[in-house]
């Protein structure tokens, strides 16, 4: 099945400036499937995800309309 991820321009740099990512991914996927998939096509968005040595400054939702996947950003102090 092929999905389409919506990149937020905050997060293109992570995705080497792409604002679209089309995956075929297996039609039992799911959105953490697509996540996790993401997240190993594209390291730098672990930079994202908060952990005990990153507090959250800054981070990415998802949510999921059909066939395509949202990303979405909330970045804490930056500037556009």
């Amino acid at each position: 099945m092929n999905i389409t991820v919506m990149i937020p321009r905050p997060l293109q740099a992570a995705c080497e400036g792409r604002a679209r990512i089309e995956l075929g991914v297996p039609p039992t996927s799911t959105v953490a499937d697509v996540v996790q998939t993401l997240m190993a096509l594209y390291p730098g968005l672990r930079a994202f995800v908060a952990n005990e040595k990153r507090p959250l400054k800054q981070h990415f939702g998802v949510a999921q309309s059909g066939r395509t996947v949202f990303l979405f950003t909330n970045t804490v102090g930056a500037s556009s």
